[in-house]
C-alpha cells in the first residue's frame, strides 16, 4: 500500500530544524514542540490506518523514482513510536533552558536527529538506510561537542572515530550482502541471506558491529559512558539513553528476524556477548563516583539484557528483549533528566 504520509515522520522535523536556524529560542522551543505534538498525531492516526487496513505485513510504502525508499511494517511501527514518545519527554525538559551557550544549536539539532531517527526507521533502501544512520551519527557527534567540560573535546572524537568505523563497516555488511543476493537488491526487506558461508558469516558481523556500537554493546561501548559525562544532560537522556539504544537494537532485531537466517552458533554468540556486556557493564558500574558515568555503565548493561533476548532466537524471550528496549528507554532518559535536576 502506498503511503507518501509517512515521508512527514522525517520532512517534518527536517523543516524545523532548518527554520530554527533563523528564529530566536523561544520561537525555536515553541516550533519544536509543535513537531512534536504533530508526530505523535501522525503516529496515532499511523497506527488506526493500519490497524483498520488488517494487514499482516507491510502497513504502507513511500516511493521515488520507482524504488520503495520507506516502508512501514509492525516492527518499525512499534519503534517509530517510542521515539516519538523519547524525544518529547526530553522536549519538554529541555524547555527549562539548556545552558545558554548551547542552545542555538541544541534546538536546530534536536528536529535534525529526531528526523534523521525516523529515517533510518522507516528506510527499507539500503542507501537511504546508510543516509539515515550516519546523520544520527553526526548529531551524536555534534552534540558531544555541546558539552561544557574539559573532556568534552575528547569525547566527541572518540565518538565519531567509533561510529565512523563502524559506519564504515556497516556500508561493508550491506554491500556483501548486495553481492551475496540472487537477484541484487537494495531493499532491506528483500534481503534474506543464509548465514552458511564466510561472506555471510563477514556480513553479519559487519552489522553487527554498527548495532553495538550504536546501542552500546561491547565490546563497542566506551563512547557511552564518556559522552553521558561530558554532553548536555538533555543530549545524554536523548541520544545513549534512548535514540541511539533505539536503532542498534532495532538493527539488531532486523538481522536476527529478516535480514539473515542464522542457526545456533550465533544464538550462542549474541547470547554470550550479552552476558558479558552485563557483567563487565554492571562492575564498572558499581566502580563509578560520577552519576551519570554510572548511568552511562547501567545503560550499556541494559543493553546486555536485550542482545541476550533477541540473539537468543527464542520468540519469547525476542519480544522480551524489544519490551526491555522500550521500558529502559524511558526509564533511563527520565533517571538522566532527575540527575540534571538536582
Amino acid at each position: 500500500m502506498t503511503s507518501p504520509f509517512i515521508v512527514l515522520f522525517v520532512v517534518v522535523p527536517a523543516v524545523v530544524a532548518l527554520v530554527n536556524l533563523f528564529l530566536p529560542i523561544i520561537l525555536r522551543k515553541i516550533s519544536n514542540l509543535i513537531s512534536a505534538a504533530f508526530l505523535l498525531y501522525s503516529m496515532v492516526d499511523v497506527f488506526f490506518i493500519s490497524k483498520s487496513a488488517q494487514l499482516s505485513g507491510e502497513f504502507g510504502t513511500f516511493a521515488l523514482f520507482g524504488e520503495i525508499i520507506f516502508a512501514v511494517d509492525q516492527m518499525s511501527l512499534f519503534t517509530l513510536a517510542f521515539i516519538q514518545l523519547s524525544a518529547l519527554i526530553v522536549l519538554i525538559y529541555s524547555l527549562k533552558g539548556v545552558q545558554s551557550a548551547a542552545q542555538k544549536l541544541f534546538f536546530v539539532l534536536f528536529p535534525l536527529t529526531v528526523a534523521a531517527c525516523n529515517g533510518v526507521i522507516l528506510s527499507d533502501h539500503a542507501i537511504s538506510f546508510v543516509l539515515f544512520w550516519g546523520l544520527s551519527g553526526m548529531s551524536l557527534f555534534l552534540f558531544a561537542l555541546l558539552g561544557q567540560t574539559k573532556e568534552s573535546s575528547a569525547t566527541a572524537t572518540k565518538t565519531i572515530l567509533i561510529m565512523g568505523a563502524t559506519d564504515a563497516l556497516l556500508v561493508m555488511g550491506l554491500a556483501i550482502m548486495w553481492t551475496l543476493k540472487t537477484p541484487s537488491t537494495w531493499s532491506l526487506s528483500a534481503m534474506k541471506i543464509p548465514v552458511s558461508d564466510g561472506l555471510s558469516w563477514l556480513a553479519f558481523f559487519l552489522l553487527l558491529c554498527a548495532a553495538f556500537a550504536k546501542a552500546g554493546g561491547f565490546p563497542l561501548h566506551t563512547w557511552l559512558p564518556d559522552f553521558s559525562r561530558d554532553a548536555q544532560v538533555e543530549s545524554a537522556a536523548l541520544l545513549p539513553a534512548s535514540l541511539d539504544k533505539l536503532l542498534g537494537i532495532y538493527l539488531l532485531a532486523r538481522m536476527m528476524a529478516r535480514l539473515f537466517e542464522v542457526d545456533f552458533i550465533i544464538n550462542m554468540i549474541l547470547m554470550s556477548l550479552g552476558a558479558i556486556t552485563i557483567i563487565t557493564a554492571v562492575m564498572m558500574a558499581m566502580n563509578q563516583h560520577n552519576g551519570r558515568r554510572l548511568l552511562g555503565y547501567h545503560a550499556v548493561s541494559q543493553v546486555g539484557y536485550m542482545i541476550l533476548g533477541i540473539g537468543s532466537g527464542n520468540p519469547l524471550a525476542f519480544a522480551g528483549g524489544l519490551f526491555h528496549m522500550v521500558n529502559n528507554t524511558i526509564y533511563k532518559s527520565n533517571l538522566f533528566l532527575t540527575l540534571g535536576s538536582v
